[in-house]
Order: structure tokens, then sequence, then C-alpha cells
């Protein structure tokens, strides 16, 4: 019981201090962003542009972009914690086998690995306690998962090893392994080393149906092995029982609930660029939230084993809250099940596939219309996140409402002419809002040589004169149009910088997009933060949001 209260117990109670703190710094942000206080920056400001530093700041090491500086600060403690827990007690072998059949070293790393388990499977649940305590959505959690996993396959090898190397010493192997506590261990630790190696980016990101559905089996093999091999040594099982419960709660939760949302005919279209668009229809009731997403899983409609499981889209557009009500999602047909979908309704109007729903999950954690200006950055599909939110906003603007928002800027980046096809009608929208508003869209097609802008909006006829992809977004080198068409990438750092030397008042950036672009922006606004904390420009608080569109 010694060995549970010192390692496994303080390793818990570390885990949870840490989600509390968290907790409390992570709500107090969010009140101070909601907040309208004064127009100058106080320490509470500063404090906040030095947090969100931290939370911006990335490094890349050739195709590697690593976590945020935040996180990694984050996964730094955890990692130092172990260590010490693991490493600064002494000794850590008997100096003979009489003193005791299990080496400390493999005592202390065996109870601070079963500690570790209920906080790391729940940080891989849809929901889960730490995702509703600390605000975040579960797959901003994904990070911390595979963390903590690693960790503890970490301590799992310090606790196998020094039994071998013991029992070795004493030629007393062969006998050890006819015991089932020992076969066991080792039966655990292979299909948690396979859990390991496979979730590793370059492997998961290719081949993302067989790795989700190989880690399930895993999985379980993993959980039902370690339960054997435990064999409910002091309250080893209790930290079973407790994965297990916080699993299943959220699994119990999740399946209601798509049960609760019914079966649905949905309708699936082919649209130009390799994209698929589906819509689903829900009751008049049902609400979700700009750049919000759902697991959809389809039943039949020709998709195979992909019905076993449930998988994520972003919705694309905002509720109706009428008979029409209807979750739109847009993607393109890469392979697995996006494929099968686009298959599916290829050489015809449209194809009809069953369909259940569960969600929704995620989005912006504070709306962006508490901010006084607002820059939202859309690269390929990455679109239909934020494409809802730039619709929520010009909407507000259209009907006169009551919110702080008083210019916006959208940036879109496409590979081609017709690859923003879907939301032709969105844009339209919003051009019409811009010749009355502070809106500003600009479009840049990053693979074609012109720009054809009857392609992208309605009623546009005339083909204007493509500009450099450095020009900044809504100034005069668009011409005051409230639409600018350009060629070649956005150069998002110049544009960001330019936003922010003009900025007033509160600053909100919300991109999505392919992680090469999503560097671009954290890092700028990382710097920007700097000079937020410095007392440099106008602007008093930067509020940054990412999403990319892998898990």
């Amino acid at each position: 019981m010694k060995a549970d209260v010192d390692y496994a117990q303080t390793t818990i109670y570390f885990f949870c201090t840490g989600i509390a703190l968290l907790a409390i710094f992570q709500q107090i942000m969010y009140w101070k962003t909601r907040s309208t206080g004064s127009s100058g920056r106080g320490f509470g400001d500063r404090l906040i542009a030095l947090t969100r530093y931290f939370s911006s700041r990335q490094f890349r090491i050739g195709n590697y972009y690593s976590p945020t500086l935040g996180v990694l600060f984050i996964l730094g403690l955890v990692a130092a914690f172990m260590s010490g827990l693991t490493f600064g007690p002494k000794p850590y072998y008997w100096e003979t086998m009489a003193m005791g059949d299990s080496p400390p070293l493999a005592t202390r790393s065996g109870y601070i690995s079963i500690a570790v388990l209920p906080f790391m499977i729940s940080l891989a649940t849809k929901i889960n306690p730490v995702g509703v305590l600390v605000s975040v959505s579960h797959e901003k959690l994904q990070v911390f998962h595979r963390w903590t996993a690693l960790f503890m396959y970490v301590t799992s090898l310090l606790h196998t090893f020094p039994f071998i190397m013991v029992n070795t010493k004493a030629g007393t192997v062969k006998e050890e392994f006819k015991e089932q506590i020992w076969w066991t261990g080792v039966a655990a630790l292979v299909p948690q080393t396979w859990l390991i190696a496979m979730s590793w980016g370059v492997i998961r990101g290719p081949y993302y149906e067989f790795f989700k559905k190989m880690h399930f089996i895993a999985a379980i093999l993993f959980m039902a092995f370690l339960y054997i091999h435990c064999e409910n040594i002091l309250t080893s099982w209790n930290y079973t029982y407790a994965t297990t419960g916080l699993y299943f709660a959220s699994f119990l939760i999740r399946n209601v609930r798509t049960i609760f949302n019914g079966l649905r005919r949905a309708t699936v279209q082919q649209l130009p660029d390799n994209m698929v668009h589906v819509s689903i229809p829900v009751p008049k009731g049902k609400k979700w939230s700009p750049g919000q997403h759902a697991f959809i899983r389809i039943i039949g409609g020709g998709v195979g084993l992909h019905s076993l499981s449930s998988h994520p889209f972003t919705i694309a557009n905002l509720p109706t809250g009428d008979a029409e009500n209807k979750i739109d999602l847009v993607f393109r047909g890469y392979g697995g099940v996006t494929k099968r979908l686009h298959d599916l309704a290829a050489g015809k109007p449209s194809a009809n596939v069953r369909v259940m729903f569960d969600g929704p999950y995620g989005g912006l954690p504070v709306s962006v219309r508490k901010f006084e200006e607002v820059v939202l950055i859309a690269g390929g599909t990455g679109s239909t996140f934020i494409v809802p939110v730039l619709l929520d906003l010009v909407q507000a603007l259209k009907n006169g409402d009551a919110i702080a928002c008083k210019k916006v800027s959208f940036i879109l980046a496409v590979r081609g002419n017709d690859s923003p096809a879907w939301m032709k009608s969105q844009l339209t929208l919003a051009r019409e809002v811009a010749e009355s508003h502070s809106v500003h869209l600009g479009v840049h097609i990053t693979r074609a040589a012109t720009v054809e802008p009857s392609t992208i909006l309605e009623g546009e006829a005339e083909v204007e004169k493509s500009r450099d992809s450095s020009s900044i977004e809504g100034s005069d080198e668009d011409g005051g149009n409230p639409v600018g068409f350009h060629t070649g990438r956005p150069n998002l750092p110049k544009t960001l910088t330019e936003v922010v030397r003009t900025c007033g008042g509160k600053l909100g950036v919300a991109a999505c997009g392919p992680e090469s672009m999503l560097y671009d922006v954290r890092n700028t606004v990382a710097s920007l933060e700097l000079d937020v904390l410095d007392g440099f420009g106008k602007v008093k608080e930067i509020f940054l949001h990412t999403e990319h569109y892998d898990w």
C-alpha cells in the first residue's frame, strides 16, 4: 500500500492539481477576453499577451511541426515530474534478492504507469472531464493523449527491464516466464509498443483509416492483458476500473446522443475540384456554433467497413432554426470514406445515403463578435471552418445586431478557380454586406495564372487584374474594392502585421488550413503578442484560434 500512496497517488494529485490550475487560468483568460474594459493596457492584458505568446509560438524542423511552446512547457513539467518521482528515490535495485522480489525502480515506475492510465485514456475520448474543466475541445487534447501515452510507455519499460536484468543475473528468467504476472506483462507491452509506434504523424496521417481500426483493437488487447497482469496487487485494479469507467461514460453519452438524433437520409453531391457536398436534414431546434464539427456514421451506401466507425467533418453552414434546418458537410474526396462518398455520386445529380450523427463538438471558445476587428484566414478545405464564422459576422452586421466587431478581413487561399464553388452564395452575401460595412474579401488562387471572379462570386462578369499576392487585404492596392482577387499565396505575416499596426482595440484572428499556413500565422501572432507585452502599437489584445484539418 505504501508504494501506491507514494507513487501512484502522488501522480494522481500532480495531474489533478495541474488540471485545476489550468482550468482556473483558462476561465480568467476567457473572462478577460469577453469583458469590455478600459482602452488602456493593464497588467492583466500584458499577462494575457505573454501567455498567448507561449500558446502561439511554434517550431519547425524540416517537415515536422512541433506543438506550441505552451504545450511543450506543460509536457516538460510532466516529464520532469515523472522523471523525478522515478529516479529521485534510492535505491534502484536491492542488494540481494532476499531483500525483495521487485526492484524498487520497477515498483516506482509501475505504479506511476498505472496512475497515468486514466488520464491518458480520458484525453483520447470525445467527451472527457479534462476538456470540460479546461474548456478545450477534444481534438485540442489529442497532443496530450499522445505524449502521456509515450511517457507511460517509457515508465512501462522502466518497470519491465529491471525484472529481466535481475532475474537474468540470477538465472531464473525462464522459470519466471512461466508465471502469469510475467508473460501477461510482456503480452501487454507488445500492443502498447504497436500503439506508440503507429501513432506518429508520418504513419497516422496517410493511413488514418487503417490506423484508427488497428489502434482500437490494440488498445483492447493492451487493457485486457494489463488487467490480468496487475492481479489486483495492492490497489492496482482501482486504476483500471477508473479508466474503464471514464471511457465507457464517454462512449455511452456519445452513442445515446447519436441514437437520439436518429437515422437521417442525406443527399450527396459531387462538386468541382474533387469536392463532395453532403446535406443532412435535422430538427429545426438543432443548433450549433460557427466552426463546430460533428461525427458522421454512414449506414450502408457501399462504404463497407467504414460503417463500423464515425468520421469527423466540419459543419460548413449555420443553423436556420426552421423546417429547412440542415447540416452541410463539404470535403475533398481523398480516400477512405470520403472517396467512397465521392464515387457514390459520380455521374449523377445527387445520391442518397443513410447517416447517423453525433455533435456538435469544438468550435471557437470565444465568439469573434467580441472583437473590434477580425481577421479570418482559410486555406483549402479549411474554408469549411472559416466560412460559417464569416457568415455569422456578416449576417450580424447586416441585421444591425449589437456586436463589438466593426471590421472584418477574410483571406481565402485555394488551388483553382473552381475550388470555392460550394461557398459562392456565402461569399456573394459577404460582398453585398461589404458594400455598406467594413468587410473585405481577399481571394487568392494559388495554382492558376489568372483569376476568374465569375466562378467565385455571383454577378462577377469581368476579370479583375490579378495583383501581387503580398498586397495587403483591404488596402489601396485593391482600389478601394471590397473584394480583391489575387494569384499566388497570401503574404500572411505582412498582412497580419499591417492589421495590428492600425487596429486600435481588440483583434481576433481565426485560421484553418494546412500546417505550413498555420505555422506562419501562429508565429506572426506570437511576435505581435510580444509587441502588446512591450506596449508598442495601439492594439490592446490579440486573440488567436487555429484549426488544422488533421487529427
